[in-house]
């Protein structure tokens, strides 16, 4: 069915398929641009076909014995390390050099220093525009791991919301369900070790550099500006914990 959706086929190709065939995406975007989702989910056989394309600019329906010729661009986006799959034998080398050109790592929520600008984005996304979180409840969320990243904390305000009265203008921890509540303390809680560790290795790592922050950064295997935020985001958690626990 992938295989289907991104090459398009031919009437009769195989059992169910459309009358009159269908046109793949990969055509679709001919003379234009296509984005491919979650590009490290790919079947390592569609890979193959993939990597074809790219390489020699031509595409054959299913069921079709010739190929056309296609000029796209590609974007390519994926939640896993494909470095680490192409050594596990799971992504293809030759396909990971290919879509390989410019590349941007997209921090992760629990990474960002916006959060309270990307909390106000939300709410006016939500018609909520004259509506703010109080002191305990904006400590809860900043210090939340957060593995959902946007969508949950989305879902979070959107519950929060639609607890509240009409007439309410701030958002409480009472506005959570005890579900919602639950789980995001329960975080707070259980990462406290993970967290006093990366705290401990960054100021071991200063001290070994006399506090040289590009080279503790290279020590770590991060960048200067990664451990600025990191930093950031450590010397809050203690008191954020304390606020949510």
């Amino acid at each position: 069915m992938i295989e289907s959706e991104l090459f398009g086929y031919r009437e009769g190709a195989f059992t169910g398929s459309r009358r009159g065939g269908m046109v793949g995406r990969l055509m679709q975007a001919h003379g234009g641009t296509l984005f491919l989702d979650e590009i490290g989910d790919m079947p390592l056989s569609l890979q193959a076909r993939l990597l074809r394309v790219l390489q020699e600019r031509k595409v054959a329906s299913l069921g079709a014995g010739e190929e056309q010729d296609i000029d796209i661009a590609v974007i390519c986006a994926t939640h896993r390390d494909l470095k680490r799959l192409v050594q596990e034998k799971s992504f293809r080398e030759d396909l990971f050099y290919r879509i390989n050109g410019v590349s941007l790592r997209l921090p992760a929520l629990r990474e960002r220093d916006d959060l309270s600008e990307l909390i106000g984005s939300i709410l006016h996304k939500l018609g909520v525009t004259d509506v703010s979180l109080d002191k305990d409840f904006n400590a809860l969320l900043v210090g939340y791991d957060w593995p959902g990243n946007i969508r949950q904390l989305e879902m979070v305000l959107r519950s929060a919301v639609a607890m509240r009265e009409d007439d309410e203008r701030v958002l409480t921890l009472n506005h959570l369900t005890d579900s919602l509540l639950d789980e995001l303390t329960a975080s707070c809680r259980t990462s406290g070790s993970i967290r006093e560790n990366e705290l401990e290795l960054i100021r071991t790592a200063l001290d070994r550099h006399q506090g040289n922050v590009s080279a503790a950064a290279d020590s770590l295997g991060i960048s200067r500006a990664t451990l600025y935020r990191k930093l950031k985001q450590l010397n809050g958690w203690a008191w954020e914990c304390l606020q949510c626990c």
